[in-house]
């Protein structure tokens, strides 16, 4: 279902993702005039990704109908804690313990706010307020659809979602004041790529909140053979602490500070300031 009587207004925010140029309304859809290609709005969810991702080399993106499937149990009790307890460790950390992460990074930020693979905006949600504008993209528009379910039902201001892919963000450079990337650095397959298109969206100095797995002393990723397999077979990428700090310098950014809970790592980066 599309919807009806669109403005450029709701969705000035959103450029090209191929060449980064102003977007115009074509009937119900956003179109690029440059790259002449027309992007739908699908209940009210702009989507920028026009291919079929069930042929696409990453997992994860092959996997897409099961994310959608997902969404329906993503924040319960079948899904975060069973997650952080069988991959981090039992009683590593908490699903609010998380939340409080994110908003140590992020809470005195106000502006625009990056929310990278967002979901259902588990973690934008908690954020959002009148100085926090938050701005959603994943690859699953089931996720996205339960997400605005949420933002209706829970009346949550300024929170945006659409539908696109990290390596091709639809927005302009240094445009967002954080982000946030929260359980799902781990699934690009390249995730220096990732890292430097989230930093060209940020402005100097903008905080990055994020949680991923590493190589820790607790739950099942600390066996060697149990890493190498869900990176073979899944696509799941489980970091070292000096090869993510390495991702992160190359794509500009500093300040990393990050905290291992069993084989859950939390980290905050900042932005490089350029002279």
């Amino acid at each position: 279902m599309l919807n009806h009587g669109i403005t450029l207004n709701e969705y000035h925010m959103y450029v090209c993702p191929r060449c980064r140029r102003s977007l115009k309304i074509t009937g119900n859809c956003l179109s690029c005039q440059t790259c002449e290609l027309i992007y739908p709005i699908v209940n009210n969810i702009p989507d920028f990704i026009l291919e079929d991702l069930s042929k696409n080399q990453n997992p994860t993106m092959r996997g897409v109908k099961f994310i959608d499937w997902l969404a329906r149990i993503y924040e319960t009790k079948w899904w975060y804690p069973l997650v952080l307890n069988f991959f981090g460790g039992w009683r590593k950390i908490s699903f609010k313990q998380l939340i409080s992460t994110v908003e140590s990074v992020l809470g005195n930020v106000a502006g625009r706010i990056l929310d990278i693979a967002c979901g259902p905006g588990t973690f934008g949600r908690h954020i959002a307020s009148q100085s926090k504008m938050i701005y959603g993209i994943d690859i699953s528009m089931g996720m996205l659809q339960q997400g605005l379910k949420y933002v209706q039902s829970e009346r949550i201001p300024n929170v945006h979602f659409a539908r696109a892919k990290v390596e091709a963000l639809p927005f302009k450079d240094k445009y967002f004041d954080g982000a946030i990337c929260c359980g799902s650095l781990h699934l690009f397959s390249d995730t220096s790529m990732a890292l430097k298109e989230i930093s060209r969206t940020l402005k100097e100095n903008a905080p990055l909140a994020v949680f991923t797995f590493a190589a820790g002393d607790a739950g099942i990723l600390r066996f060697r053979r149990i890493r190498q397999h869900v990176q073979q077979d899944h696509g799941v990428h489980v970091f070292e602490i000096a090869e993510l700090e390495q991702y992160l310098k190359t794509a500009g950014f500093c300040l990393f500070k990050p905290q291992l809970h069993g084989s859950i790592l939390t980290f905050s980066a900042t932005k490089c300031a350029t002279d």
